[in-house]
């Protein structure tokens, strides 16, 4: 079974990391556990989980989906943040009935085959030529808008765990992953996070996924890059709260 972080009561919050992170990428959400109960996944691949073989999307969800049935958790709120968002994505098609609402961070909808194949061959070549130390470094800085800025970038730091027996397979996990049709089925609350200044997912990702998922509402944060929940978590939080609020708000209507 995957590792996974089990802590806070109330509404269950399903937190699904990006690409190369941990349990750790989510330390400055753990404030919201004074109202919510948050399961913390790491990825098979990743981290301290155990698995290594099928480091694929669908792989990923499914674990997911077997940790909060350990768990008896019948339905939950899923938060994703680029890798991890789309991880939500395949979650709400292949297992819609275990979805409440989804949060997508950072994230998009579609990782085209060529592109992945150059990101890949890049990451190759910069292995062969440095440490993962070395990669780490890279990957901070071109994540955060400031890396300057002293708190957030040992947070950033705390949150990647590039694992060299894993980390090629990770990064081709979601190539040729294509949700843009099963955008336009999403009918649960979704709110779509993105960041003007993200160097990894571009903004219009996330101006993309809100005109085609009727249900959404779209969170745009100025002078932040990747790391939105780590670059702004007071705002990251307060938005997932009242996203919340806002979804118990309905139930209780309909009740």
């Amino acid at each position: 079974m995957l590792n996974y972080l089990d802590v806070g009561k109330g509404e269950e919050i399903v937190f699904i990391h990006g690409l190369g992170n941990r349990i750790q990428a989510w330390a400055p959400q753990l404030e919201l556990t004074s109202h919510y109960r948050l399961i913390i996944i790491e990825l098979r691949g990743h981290g301290y989980s155990p698995e290594k073989e099928n480091i694929q999307v669908e792989f990923f969800a499914k674990d997911i989906i077997e940790v909060l049935d350990y768990l008896n958790i019948d339905k939950a709120h899923f938060v994703g943040l680029s890798l991890g968002g789309i991880v939500a994505l395949e979650i709400c098609k292949r297992f819609k009935n275990r979805v409440k609402s989804l949060i997508l961070c950072n994230t998009t909808y579609y990782i085209p085959t060529l592109f992945g194949k150059l990101t890949l061959e890049k990451t190759k070549r910069l292995l062969e030529k440095s440490s993962v130390d070395q990669l780490n470094e890279r990957l901070i800085k071109k994540c955060l808008y400031n890396p300057e800025e002293k708190n957030v970038y040992e947070l950033a730091k705390n949150a990647f765990y590039i694992r060299e027996d894993t980390y090629l397979q990770s990064i081709q996990s979601a190539f040729g992953r294509n949700y843009f049709y099963d955008l336009f089925t999403i009918n649960v609350p979704t709110l779509i996070i993105g960041s003007l200044e993200d160097k990894v997912v571009p903004i219009q990702n996330a101006y993309l996924m809100h005109y085609m998922i009727k249900s959404s509402h779209l969170i745009v944060f100025e002078n932040t890059g990747h790391l939105s929940n780590i670059e702004r978590p007071e705002l990251f939080n307060l938005a997932i709260s009242h996203h919340i609020q806002q979804y118990q708000k309905k139930m209780n209507k309909v009740s």
